[in-house]
């Protein structure tokens, strides 16, 4: 009678453990430019691109267990689960990393342009001697007025840039205008 009733409990326990707010689960393998994109969902920020698809799209969520390092193409296996009340304004989906299927550094020297970026109050800063892109950090070229850019942040204007991969992750600002 006593071994009954403690493996009922055991098996209430394990049901208890894994009720959550996750619902089912599925798994996809897409792959990941080398570098990051401006966008905006609540804020301006750098978005990963998905490059399974002819023009690429924005990928807005982060994944568990990956760290994207710049400069880098990815092709993941990723575990998408359901969630089945997420919080306001949060996405549906929970990705984390299953595998990483193929990990190609792009040469040093790629080029990374971009056109018409809307200089809003943090898309370009510098801070303790660093200077960020939407959080990204970057190194100045020599003869680059990488002050005066941080300079027109807030001003609403647009500007394009240039960055140079240099690698190890690190890129460098080599024009803007």
């Amino acid at each position: 009678m006593h071994i009954r009733i403690v493996i009922l409990l055991i098996t209430c326990l394990l049901i208890i453990s894994c009720d959550d707010d996750n619902g089912t689960s599925s798994l996809d393998t897409k792959t990941f430019a080398s570098y990051k994109t401006p966008c905006v969902s609540v804020s301006q920020q750098l978005c990963l691109i998905i490059q399974d698809d002819d023009v690429g799209s924005y990928f807005y969520d982060s994944i568990e267990g990956f760290d994207f390092v710049w400069g880098h193409t990815y092709q993941l296996s990723l575990k998408i689960t359901d969630i089945i009340n997420p919080l306001a304004d949060a996405s549906s989906l929970q990705y984390s990393i299953e595998n990483v299927i193929s990990d190609i550094e792009d040469n040093v020297g790629t080029r990374y342009e971009y056109s018409l970026v809307e200089l809003l109050e943090w898309t370009f800063t510098k801070e303790s001697g660093v200077y960020y892109f939407l959080g990204q950090p970057f190194e100045c070229q020599m003869g680059v007025d990488c002050d005066g850019l941080v300079n027109l942040n807030n001003s609403g204007g647009l500007v394009n840039v240039t960055f140079e991969y240099i690698g190890d992750g690190q890129i460098t600002l080599v024009q803007w205008n």
